[in-house]
Order: C-alpha cells, then sequence, then structure tokens
C-alpha cells in the first residue's frame, strides 16, 4: 500500500507543478489567451473555407444565342457560339455566401457583362467577331488558366469554371501562404472576446432566474414589502426573460466575441452600483 500513495503523492505533485507553470504562462504569454486563440482559429478555418468555394464560379446569360464550348485552360479549348447576351458571373455556388464578398471584401456580388459576338476556338487558337455594346466585358471571364464549359441555347446560356490557381491557393492556405492575397485577416480596432461571450451566455441561461428573488429583496429593501411583491416581482420576471432570450443568443453566437448586450454582465456583478439596462448588440464587419 506504501509504495502506491507514494505513486499517488509523486502524480499530484506532478500535476501541481505543471498546473503552476500552466498559470504562469497564460498569464505572462499571450499564447495561452483563450480569446485570441479562438479568433485565431475561427479566421484560419473561414479562409480555408474561402479558398475552397473561390474553385469553382458560374455564371447565366439571357439573350438569343446557340452553340457550346470547352476549354482545359486557354492552350486547350474546343467550341463555337455565336449571341447577343447580357448576363452575370457569381462567385461560387453557395448563395448564401455571397453577402461575404459583398461585405468583407468590398467586392460586387455579381460582375456584369454584356455583348454582341461569334467565335470559334480550337486548341490554343480562337478567331472572335465582336461588337462593342457598352463599357463592361462582352463575355463570361476566360482566366488563362481555367477549366470552364459554356452552353449557349436558345434564349439561356449557362457558364462554369473550376480555377487551378484558386485550387493551389486553397492547398497553400494550409501552410499560411495565401499566393491570391484574398484571405481576411483580423481587425485591430475591432474587439472579440468569443470565451467571455460564451461564459456570459452560460451564466445568463443558467442563473438568470435569481433576477426574480434579487429585485424582490432589492425593491423591498428601498420601497417596502408592497412594491416589493409588485414592482420587485414584475422588474424580476422582465429581467429574468431578457437574460434567458440573451443568454441563448450569446451562447449560439459566441464565435462573434461582441461586447455584452446586457449590463451588469452577470447576475452577482463586483460592481453592485451599475445601472441595468439592455444595449444594442455590437455587430463588427470585419474579423
Amino acid at each position: 500500500m506504501m509504495p502506491n500513495r507514494l505513486f499517488r503523492a509523486a502524480g499530484l505533485s506532478v500535476l501541481a507543478f505543471f498546473a503552476i507553470g500552466l498559470t504562469e504562462l497564460k498569464a505572462d504569454d499571450e499564447m495561452f489567451d483563450m480569446n485570441s486563440i479562438i479568433v485565431d482559429s475561427q479566421l484560419y478555418i473561414w479562409n480555408r473555407v474561402s479558398d475552397l468555394l473561390d474553385i469553382i464560379r458560374g455564371g447565366i446569360a439571357g439573350g438569343p444565342g446557340i452553340g457550346a464550348e470547352i476549354a482545359i485552360t486557354e492552350y486547350a479549348q474546343l467550341g463555337a457560339y455565336a449571341n447577343h447576351e447580357r448576363g452575370v458571373t457569381f462567385p461560387h455556388f453557395v448563395i448564401p455566401f455571397w453577402l461575404v464578398d459583398y461585405y468583407e471584401r468590398n467586392e460586387p456580388i455579381f460582375v456584369n457583362h454584356e455583348g454582341k459576338y461569334a467565335t470559334a476556338a480550337f486548341g490554343p487558337w480562337r478567331v472572335e467577331n465582336t461588337q462593342e455594346i457598352a463599357a463592361i466585358p462582352r463575355h463570361f471571364p476566360r482566366d488563362k488558366w481555367d477549366i470552364r464549359a459554356q452552353l449557349d441555347a436558345a434564349l439561356l446560356h449557362a457558364y462554369i469554371a473550376i480555377r487551378p490557381t484558386e485550387f493551389l491557393d486553397f492547398l497553400a492556405g494550409f501552410v499560411g501562404w495565401d499566393p491570391s492575397a484574398d484571405d481576411q485577416h483580423l481587425d485591430y480596432v475591432a474587439t472579440r472576446l468569443p470565451a467571455d461571450q460564451f461564459g456570459r451566455g452560460f451564466c445568463n441561461i443558467l442563473f438568470g432566474i435569481f433576477e426574480i428573488p434579487v429585485n424582490i429583496l432589492r425593491v423591498t429593501a428601498a420601497e417596502g414589502d408592497l412594491p416589493g411583491l409588485s414592482k420587485g416581482l414584475g422588474l424580476g420576471v422582465w429581467r429574468f426573460f431578457c437574460r434567458e432570450v440573451v443568454g441563448v443568443v450569446e451562447l449560439v453566437a459566441f464565435p462573434f466575441g461582441w461586447q455584452p448586450i446586457i449590463e451588469p454582465d452577470y447576475i452577482f456583478p463586483i460592481n453592485q452600483n451599475v445601472s441595468w439596462r439592455v444595449r444594442r448588440p455590437a455587430f463588427h464587419k470585419q474579423y
């Protein structure tokens, strides 16, 4: 029995040593700031998802036209078509994420084009007869290394392109290289504290019910028994409801790391002089 106790004591001593050392690291080393770790991880994951979405783009157009074309880079093309079209190219096929390009990158969601032309392509050669319509591109994008296909069927035209350069950008992103220079970067002006928001949301959900007795006691002490049972109860129920709703919102949306919506942040604040209020959520455009 004695050796077992000695081993247990030694094990606990080692754990205590590492715990103390880890505490010192957390206090002194920014690498162990949980908020920063979460924000950096979110940004890294989002940039990889964004790079993946950029690999395939598409487009749609309308107008009289007939023909088709397929190309494996501009050195291996085959097809012919003639049309008078007006259309758009979109960045990828995941529609909800189109808004990210608009808000985060300050880029238009759609790239417009309009043109009247006839073209034929074989291998690296292309013959094209165009007529200028407007000061915008006349056709869907034909980037040098794209693998693309276009079909013009009477009044409806479709386009899809796979971009090898974006695929390489996606792979390079895993090692921190951004050849396309399109990764999102941390906005140091906007403070994001996701770990704090998670803790706040969890506590508001778990302890929000205490708003009822706390407000009854507070109003009773300040105004008497009857106001405590009426006004205090009403305030408590209302604030309990607010904390529960805000707690759910903060817990679900904790990756955004907003500033507190309810003040005081917690049901039992250290500073008892803070006025109770609900603030407008602090949304930030850029991470």
